[in-house]
């Protein structure tokens, strides 16, 4: 035989490999409003840590000042929790007293 096989002698190599890819968690990086951080401060914060349009900074920092908190965004859990740890550095860095938190989503 020259490596040629019948139908009655092949054999299915074929596998089940078919895997189920899990959604990863979500959290939502949340700002609290607070009377001592300045709205330029969260400004600056949204833009250099969550990557915001100096616009998209302004009307986050604007409507947590309105509502007493709002949302940096949501990410997965591991690039929340880095963040999240970058945000909480930059503000301990400049001596303010903004709070953050982080919520599943």
């Amino acid at each position: 035989m020259r490596g040629k096989y019948s139908d009655s002698n092949e054999m299915s190599l074929e596998a089940s490999n078919e895997v189920e890819l899990a959604t990863p968690k979500m959290q939502e990086i949340t700002i609290l409003n607070d009377d001592y951080t300045s709205m330029g401060f969260v400004i600056r914060l949204l833009m250099h840590i969550f990557d915001k349009s100096m616009i998209d900074a302004q009307n986050i920092a604007q409507y947590v000042h309105n509502t007493g908190e709002g949302s940096c965004g949501i990410y997965p859990y591991d690039i929340a929790e880095l963040k999240y740890a970058m945000a909480t550095n930059f503000v301990r860095d400049n001596g303010m007293p903004l709070r953050l938190i982080l919520r599943d989503v």
